[in-house]
């Protein structure tokens, strides 16, 4: 009864979605190219590089070389790092990589998705750091960042071990793995691409029916697609509480990027409320360190 109620409310949103799109199909069309072009420009190039360079690296087996090169378990420090310098929603594509490998174990899975969630450090002292009279605003919102997946990684960390694996399987030809690296990168993008502009077409037509106060359209844009949330903030003058906005958009994620990682963790066995939990965590960390340091600087 609870899934069956759950579909109709889904069908009569789509439905009302369809009639309000075909209604303002000229503001519909023209946010569709605004969203793409900004997409473009700024999310492809990065997203397709690292996605497929990650793709690449652990077909090479890049993984079980540095356990034999360490002595140690390195899968989860691959993520760590490789999920840091990507950006969301990469942590969650490596988990399930490595997971699908068997180079990292179900718990180890679990736990790693509690705390790979990163935006592009580019991105932020970047484009975010236009937003802000100073630039220590967006050091700050980084550090914050940064530190609050470092604690939840420290406080939950699992007893049990993630086992190492060794290389077993021969390293196929270049030529056969590049195209294949290449289909996944594209896959898991046009996936973050819909899922955002769907999104923020939702974001789109509610602020043209409501007409909101600048907080509320921030809020609004923020609570469906994070990036055009975070670019709204330039309607507000207070800098700490621009920060904070981005704190909370990037720390909890998006509706758009909760979706995306559902679907990418689907068919494994890692679980979608850890995620979740490692956001909330996440936004009250980042949110408490962004004081203490705005309190020091």
């Amino acid at each position: 009864m609870k899934k069956n109620n759950q579909s109709n409310f889904i069908i009569t949103v789509l439905i009302c979605l369809t009639i309000l799109c075909l209604l303002n199909s000229s503001l519909i069309t023209k946010q569709i190219l605004i969203y793409t072009k900004l997409f473009i420009e700024k999310l492809f190039p990065s997203s397709f590089l690292f996605f497929t360079l990650s793709t690449l690296l652990i077909e090479f087996h890049v993984v079980e070389k540095l356990n034999k090169l360490l002595k140690k378990d390195s899968a989860s420090l691959y993520i760590l790092m490789m999920s840091l310098i990507s950006g969301f929603p990469s942590g969650s594509k490596y988990i399930k990589e490595l997971l699908e490998k068997n180079l990292i174990t179900k718990t180890t899975a679990n736990y790693l998705i509690k705390f790979t969630h990163f935006p592009n450090p580019i991105f932020i002292l970047g484009p975010v750091s236009l937003l802000f009279s100073s630039k220590k605003y967006s050091i700050i919102i980084l550090i914050s960042i940064i530190s609050s997946n470092i604690l939840i990684a420290l406080i939950n960390n699992p007893k049990e071990k993630n086992q190492l694996q060794t290389l077993t399987k021969e390293i196929k030809p270049f030529s056969k793995i590049l195209p294949s690296a290449i289909f996944s990168s594209l896959k898991t993008i046009i996936m973050i691409y819909g899922t955002s502009i769907f999104f923020y077409l939702i974001s789109t037509i509610i602020n043209y029916y409501l007409k909101l106060k600048p907080i509320g359209y921030i809020l609004i844009n923020g609570l469906f697609d994070l990036t055009n949330g975070i670019f709204s903030t330039s309607l507000i003058q207070n800098q700490n509480l621009k920060a904070i906005l981005i704190i909370l958009f990037i720390s909890f994620g998006s509706i758009s990027i909760h979706m995306q990682t559902k679907s990418i963790i689907s068919d494994t066995k890692i679980q979608y409320k850890n995620f979740l939990l490692g956001r909330i965590y996440q936004t009250i960390l980042a949110i408490t360190v962004f004081f203490l340091l705005i309190l020091c600087f």
